[in-house]
């Protein structure tokens, strides 16, 4: 991060209380993003008081009213009604400068950095808002979380996460943030409506074909609005990214013995050889990423075309956009080829993804890739 970092926060308390946003009070939101964005230290302006979170591990001191401090260190000021994100604040931070005053002002509230004499000026340039989410906490709901869920976008998410899903997490997401619905429950039921689909997509005929469509329609929606609705609410935990997981890989076995089953009811199996190169591709596909996620850090030290092919090509089919091929095949009622085709697309992936981690670790100072 380039830019002046920035270990204190002054936040103006709005007198006139302002409701939750997303179920989380506008306060504790504040506090948590300051933490998250790497600030140690906030001073409260108002009657408010001090927010009772144990999330909350900043140093909180609440005063009444606020006379400018001495020092030059910069201080991000957060005016009333400021509803903000981490990318905001990240983005603040790179852009400061020693003994300079910037604000942001969009939605009729304002964000600025400040060195200490100057904290209350007014008087400085406005620049227009090129990153993260700031909005007025006394908007409308559904636009304050329309922003901040547009903000929440996750660089592994898929194709078809992209083009789909989350268009429709979106919207599932904000009703769900209105009610008492934890996001481990949200991630349990869509495991439920995935299992079942893959369940279903066995069952012969084009009615449980579409219902099996539904619910992995639905499933795939849920799996991008519970971790939506956990940064949301700031509810991450280690067993939500555990039930994630495993849950992907619930339904994955759910829908190939799906797959499975409504292939032997059709009486034309794949052969031995096919189910075999299928078995090895998606080893060695799962070895590749899981090395390339791994190396992720190291590997983007260096620019070049195989990080563009990890990241922007392969990563993104790693995810359930392979359902895609399953749907087409089923539809075109050619499912016996998919198997062959897959075995064929999964050595295809491993390899590419190979040559590209071997090429690009191998230009990493201090890196060497395996022989």
């Amino acid at each position: 991060m380039n830019g002046t970092p920035i270990r204190e926060a002054i936040v103006f308390t709005d007198p006139r209380g302002v409701r939750p946003i997303a179920g989380v009070p506008l306060l504790v939101r504040t506090m948590l993003v300051l933490q998250r964005a790497g600030l140690e230290r906030c001073t409260l302006v108002g009657e408010a008081g001090l927010p009772d979170d144990c999330r909350i591990r900043l140093e909180v001191t609440a005063v009444p009213s606020l006379v400018p401090p001495d020092d030059p260190a910069l201080r991000l000021v957060i005016g009333p009604g400021a509803v903000i994100d981490e990318t905001l604040v990240r983005d603040l931070q790179a852009r400061a400068r020693p003994g300079e005053v910037l604000a942001v002002e969009h939605d009729g509230v304002r964000v600025s950095v400040a060195p200490g004499p100057r904290v209350l000026d007014g008087d400085c340039p406005r620049l227009r808002l090129s990153a993260g989410t700031l909005a007025c906490a006394e908007a409308p709901p559904a636009r304050v979380e329309h922003a901040l869920l547009r903000a929440l976008e996750n660089p592994r998410d898929g194709y078809l996460d992209r083009l789909l899903y989350r268009r429709l997490s979106r919207p599932t997401t904000r009703v769900l943030a209105r009610g008492p619905c934890s996001p481990n429950a949200v991630t349990l039921v869509g495991i439920g409506l995935g299992a079942l689909g893959g369940i279903l997509f066995g069952l012969p005929g084009q009615a449980a074909l579409l219902a099996a469509l539904l619910c992995l329609l639905a499933s795939g929606v849920l799996d991008c609005s519970d971790g939506e609705l956990a940064r949301l609410r700031f509810a991450e935990s280690r067993l939500g990214h555990w039930l994630d997981v495993s849950g992907d890989t619930v339904v994955h076995l759910c829908v190939l013995g799906g797959i499975a089953a409504r292939i032997a009811a059709s009486g034309r199996s794949p052969g031995w050889a096919a189910l075999t190169g299928l078995g090895a591709g998606v080893l060695g596909a799962f070895a590749v990423m899981t090395w390339s996620e791994q190396s992720e850090a190291r590997r983007r030290r260096v620019p070049g075309w195989e990080n563009r092919l990890l990241d922007g090509v392969l990563s993104p089919l790693s995810t359930r956009d392979w359902y895609v091929f399953m749907v087409a095949f089923a539809l075109a009622r050619q499912l016996e080829w998919l198997v062959p085709a897959a075995a064929v697309g999964a050595q295809v992936f491993w390899v590419a993804g190979l040559v590209a981690l071997v090429r690009v670790l191998g230009r990493v100072p201090g890196v060497h890739a395996p022989q």
